[in-house]
């Protein structure tokens, strides 16, 4: 007796995705949703535009939800259960020291993980919209209550510590709250890489210190504010956090869509976050999986660009699969595991699927690039060099550079752009001069966190990812692309691009292991003579929170 299914030509049905699968896809739902309640509000965020930013099926949606109302409902509770557990739950554990708990209350508070602005703008929708409001206060209206109390009863062990019986404790919450409050307001009208966190964090310190003056004194901001502990830069606990908490999850660069035209054709790359390969399906479309096969960890292919005749193959264990990921007849296992794919434009970006993790739904946008419309040629030049120095001090290097002037970008970017300058180089005055009349002498870079910076110049356009490696130690992948179909002038300038930007980058690597080695010299470090730029500061930050215990007051390597 034949089984079901199992008639020569018929596959045999796919199993039920497990759990996990679909715990990741509503997850991925709900991040679509969050961002076209940032652009279009509630009332007017429809199941077809979550859709479009998910890049699902709309038919999808009705496996996760009943209806397009409870999808808004779901993505509200994501966000009161983030606020619970992120700020609420580890500011309450606190309690005892009221000073360091409203000082990590107001870190939370405006920090990028909570009060994106993204996020902020969909709490604002719903309390603002009266359509939308039962839900809140539904959903909200008790954490909001724990959290009043929580400020309430901080202040008051404050007052109590500082034997000030004169001072309202209802009084000075409701202030603080609302100071919280108005900042928060402003972040919803504004741009990611426009928002000046430290500049907020000071305002509201500056109202606690008005009160209570002693317990909040004044002077520079505290180091974990602008500056890691030496230790930060060479300690192999730091990077393992790292990797789990920045770049499992984060989205890296891999190609351009241009580069996968034949079916079959793909790009494979061994990234800090997962080794991925996208492929181009019979049907056009593009398909991103984990690049290992399923019988033991280890890469299907190790070029970065070719393409499939046909079939992915394991040739060390002789299995086969399709162009869509799944088994062929003979080849037995799971199909390839699934990772996110996005674009920017012609870029293309993946990531693994980590609903923990991912910030950003999308990539940032490129906008320079957009607006530009550069055709690149296919092809690119790829360069990695080895770094005897810790992966943040180079991206340490993009975020102070304090050329140009910053420029709106999307969540998790940070965009500058500026007149080309004439160097004193032949190569710099070379270059300047072959620029046709016209032509904007400008550069323009955006720095996509954690770990890349993306440049466009009159003739280049490149991608920089920096990968971690070891603790003190990391690689500096380049890939470089000229624009296509060039004449002469074009050929030159791609030229004399390429090589001004190779000295500015072995120019970056020099100045990160002169840094590197003198933080790993004995002796007192020298302290910073300027506050640094808000963006460094924000990065810095984020590191600090991963910092182990180790490392919170010392500049020893954990």
């Amino acid at each position: 007796m034949t089984r079901p299914g199992a008639e020569r030509g018929r596959r045999p049905p796919v199993p039920a995705r497990p759990r996990a699968s679909r715990e990741r896809q509503r997850q991925r739902l709900i991040d679509a949703c969050i961002s076209a309640l940032h652009v279009y509000g509630p009332s007017n965020t429809t199941v077809e535009k979550v859709v479009a930013i998910a890049r699902m099926s709309p038919g999808i949606v009705r496996f996760y939800f009943e209806s397009k109302a409870a999808m808004l409902v779901a993505s509200l509770e994501y966000l009161a259960a983030e606020f619970e557990d992120l700020l609420i739950v580890p500011v309450g554990q606190m309690r005892a020291t009221p000073v360091a708990a409203l000082e990590r209350l107001v870190e939370i508070y405006l920090g990028p993980e909570v009060a994106s602005a993204r996020k902020v703008s969909v709490w604002y929708s719903f309390w603002g919209e009266a359509s939308s409001r039962q839900e809140y206060f539904d959903i909200c209206g008790t954490r909001d209550e724990r959290f009043e109390l929580l400020v309430r009863e901080l202040i008051g062990r404050l007052i109590d510590d500082a034997q000030a019986r004169h001072l309202d404790a209802d009084a000075i919450a409701l202030g603080l709250i609302g100071v919280l409050e108005m900042l928060w307001q402003s972040y919803a009208f504004q741009t990611e890489s426009t928002i000046d966190r430290a500049g907020a964090r000071r305002r509201c310190m500056a109202y606690l210190r008005s009160v209570f003056p002693r317990h909040f004194p004044a002077g520079p901001p505290r180091r974990a504010e602008h500056e890691l502990p030496a230790g930060a830069y060479q300690s192999a606990a730091l990077l393992e956090a790292e990797r789990h908490a920045l770049f499992h999850g984060s989205w890296q660069f891999i190609g351009l869509e241009r580069e996968l035209v034949e079916p079959g054709d793909y790009l494979a790359l061994d990234g800090p976050g997962a080794q991925a390969l996208v492929v181009r399906e019979p049907g056009g479309s593009l398909r991103a999986f984990q690049n290992a096969c399923g019988h033991r960890p280890h890469a299907l292919t190790t070029a970065r660009a070719g393409r499939f005749a046909g079939a992915i193959e394991c040739k060390a264990h002789g299995r086969r699969y399709t162009l869509a990921g799944e088994p062929l007849e003979g080849s037995r296992g799971p199909a390839l595991r699934d990772l996110e794919l996005a674009a920017s434009g012609e870029f293309l970006f993946v990531r693994a699927k980590s609903a923990a993790s991912a910030e950003v739904a999308t990539p940032a946008p490129l906008a320079a690039f957009a607006a530009e419309r550069i055709e690149l040629a296919p092809a690119p030049r790829i360069t990695e060099l080895e770094v005897a120095a810790d992966w943040k001090l180079l991206v340490e290097h993009w975020l102070e550079d304090p050329a140009g002037t910053v420029v709106p970008a999307g969540e998790g970017a940070i965009e500058r752009s500026g007149e080309i300058d004439v160097g004193t180089r032949w190569s710099e005055r070379a270059y300047r001069g072959w620029l046709p009349a016209g032509t904007p002498a400008r550069w323009q870079r955006s720095v996509l966190m954690p770990n890349q910076l993306v440049e466009f110049s009159p003739g280049r356009v490149a991608v920089l990812q920096v990968l971690p490696v070891a603790a003190g130690r990391s690689r500096l992948r380049i890939f470089a692309y000229h624009p296509a179909g060039s004449d002469r002038t074009g050929r030159a300038l791609a030229f004399l691009a390429a090589r001004v930007a190779r000295v500015r980058e072995r120019e970056a690597v020099a100045l990160a292991v002169a840094v590197q080695k003198a933080l790993d010299a004995p002796g007192p470090k020298v302290e910073p003579s300027e506050e640094v730029p808000a963006p460094l500061a924000e990065f810095r930050l984020k590191i600090a929170r991963l910092l182990p215990a180790a490392l919170q007051h010392s500049g020893d390597p954990a």
